[in-house]
């Protein structure tokens, strides 16, 4: 079974490299671009059904916070990512339901793994602006 991914991102370069990316490790990633999109996909059932949300904070125009809260109301996990220097951002996708939150360059440099270990690696605790892992 293939695992299957839902993406909010605007940015049609990012979107393809995501894409790429994931699918040469073995994942589909249905990319959207609004809210509702994103919203309508979480209801995907069976094989295409969605089973982590990855998230763009840099966004604009879109409500990438009630994404995250939509997502973790369907018992996702969600994996957030944008500037490392906007802090406020970083804050508010933790506040909404996020379980981790990473820098672009991060995200970008070691996206499948970021994507395994949310699947069923340790569990990461955030602390302010450090991360513990915790061996389950």
């Amino acid at each position: 079974m293939t695992i299957q991914i839902l993406a909010l991102e605007k940015d049609l370069f990012f979107s393809v490299k995501m894409r790429d990316t994931l699918r040469h490790h073995g994942m589909e990633v249905t990319i959207v671009r609004s809210l509702a999109a994103f919203e309508q996909r979480l209801g995907i059932t069976g094989d295409e059904k969605p089973m982590l949300a990855i998230v763009n904070t840099a966004i604009s125009g879109v409500d990438w916070e009630g994404a995250i809260h939509r997502a973790r109301e369907h018992g996702l996990p969600v994996l957030a990512f944008g500037s490392h220097m906007d802090l406020e951002a970083r804050q508010k996708a933790l506040q909404a339901g996020a379980q981790r939150v990473v820098a672009n360059s991060k995200f970008a440099s070691d996206m499948p793994g970021l994507v395994n270990r949310m699947l069923g690696g340790p569990i990461v605790l955030h602390t302010s602006d450090e991360e513990r892992v915790v061996e389950e």
